[in-house]
């Protein structure tokens, strides 16, 4: 799958599962997007999800987060504009589109 086209679904999946599940922001980052920077909030690790999500809807998640993250730190999402973003040591925030 094409990155734009995974962020996309991923972003699709955030908005329709209320993701994420915690309402706690990560002050000091920066959106790329749009400029603001109180309202990063990280996404919940696929694994966080496993009694909340069905089996189906969790694999989705995790495919999607393995594919944009590849190990390079963790996903988080603008609640103000609802972009996603690569969350770097939750000190720097990376576009996810190319």
């Amino acid at each position: 799958m094409e990155l734009n086209e995974a962020v996309e679904e991923l972003k699709t999946f955030v908005l329709q599962h209320g993701l994420p599940q915690t309402d706690v922001a990560l002050f000091g980052i920066l959106c790329p997007y749009c400029g603001k920077s109180d309202r990063i909030r990280e996404l919940e690790e696929p694994d966080a999800l496993t009694e909340k999500m069905d089996s189906n809807n969790r694999a989705i998640y995790f495919n999607l987060w393995d594919q944009l993250t590849r190990s390079k730190g963790s996903l988080g999402v603008c609640k103000f504009c609802q972009n996603l973003l690569l969350l770097q040591d939750k000190a720097n925030a990376i576009p996810l589109y190319e």
